[in-house]
């Protein structure tokens, strides 16, 4: 899978999606793309960093360091990968 931010030029690959197809760096020279692996969304604190570099590339803020916010995050991640074999 691959998500894209045309404005930014940026995208984020999923290297080992089955049924997704490469960024096409031909097509996109310009851009800044993270490539990154199931496993690495799978595991909470690799995919804080993922958010943090996407926020960086994108030109955002990063995640608020609350631990409100870390506690509900931590839930939602878990809620979200629970099914994940990774």
């Amino acid at each position: 899978m691959a998500l894209y931010w045309p404005d930014q030029k940026v995208a984020l690959e999923i290297i080992d999606d089955p049924l997704a197809e490469p960024v096409d760096r031909e097509a996109y020279p310009d851009w800044q793309v993270l490539s990154v692996t199931m496993a690495q969304c799978a595991d909470h604190e690799s995919m804080l960093e993922i958010g943090d570099t996407l926020a960086d590339m994108l030109g955002q803020p990063r995640h608020p360091n609350s631990k409100r916010w870390m506690r509900k995050n931590k839930k939602l991640h878990k809620e979200l990968f629970s099914t994940f074999p990774y």
